[in-house]
């Protein structure tokens, strides 16, 4: 090997080194955005950590927001721990469709003194969730029924555009067609599995009231649909 071919050999070692050690640094050391990805109690723990950006996650606590407020504020917990104090977390920005009790909650954003954390970016996941739609009510027969406030189980289709923030007094409308026909809206402060979009057929579980709004206690998509 000439030295010219023997210095060409080395520069490209020494840059697929510099790669591979910035790789390696960014994956182990921060998350999205430059965030160090921390826990819970890591935020509590570590005054060094205030100013900077960080990234946790956690599912959010029940009870813990106020649906409409501005700004947003809510607390997310430790996912092996429901009993430990959970970690505030504010938002300024729109509620995503999916957030809601128990919803995995992402957040990228600045710790604060007093321990909070300011979002920068908040995504929500929800694992998907089915059940059988056998023995459930469509949404005429259930306009049409004189059940009351009995719960029963309900199936049909997300009505198109209808989807809103948890915390709504209307979460979305469910109909015996995604584009018209009988619907009627449904009332939901819990986490919306994924793949609840416009046009999905679900089976919601709970109660029609006195007002015309079904107050659901569950909801899934249905298993047909796997």
């Amino acid at each position: 090997m000439n030295k010219r071919a023997r210095q060409r050999l080395i520069g490209v070692t020494v840059i697929v080194l510099i790669v591979v050690g910035a790789l390696v640094f960014g994956t182990t050391v921060t998350g999205l955005g430059g965030a160090y990805k921390k826990s819970i109690a890591e935020i509590r723990s570590d005054s060094a950590l205030v100013g900077k950006q960080v990234q946790v996650e956690g599912p959010v606590v029940k009870g813990s927001w106020t649906p409409g407020a501005t700004p947003f504020v809510f607390s997310i917990g430790e996912k092996d721990d429901p009993n430990a104090e959970g970690l505030k977390i504010v938002w300024d920005r729109p509620v995503p469709s999916a957030f809601g009790d128990g919803t995995t909650a992402i957040v990228t954003g600045i710790v604060n003194e007093d321990g909070s954390v300011t979002a920068k970016t908040l995504i929500t996941q929800c694992p998907s969730k089915y059940a059988s739609a056998t023995d459930a009510l469509s949404v005429d027969a259930l306009l049409k029924s004189t059940l009351g406030a009995a719960t029963v189980k309900v199936t049909g289709y997300i009505v198109n555009d209808s989807i809103k923030p948890a915390g709504s007094a209307e979460r979305f409308f469910v109909g015996t067609l995604s584009t018209g026909g009988e619907s009627v809206a449904v009332a939901f402060d819990g986490a919306l599995p994924q793949g609840i979009v416009d046009g999905a057929k679900v089976v919601i579980t709970g109660s029609l009231e006195d007002n015309g709004v079904f107050n659901a206690t569950d909801v899934a998509l249905d298993e047909a649909q796997k």
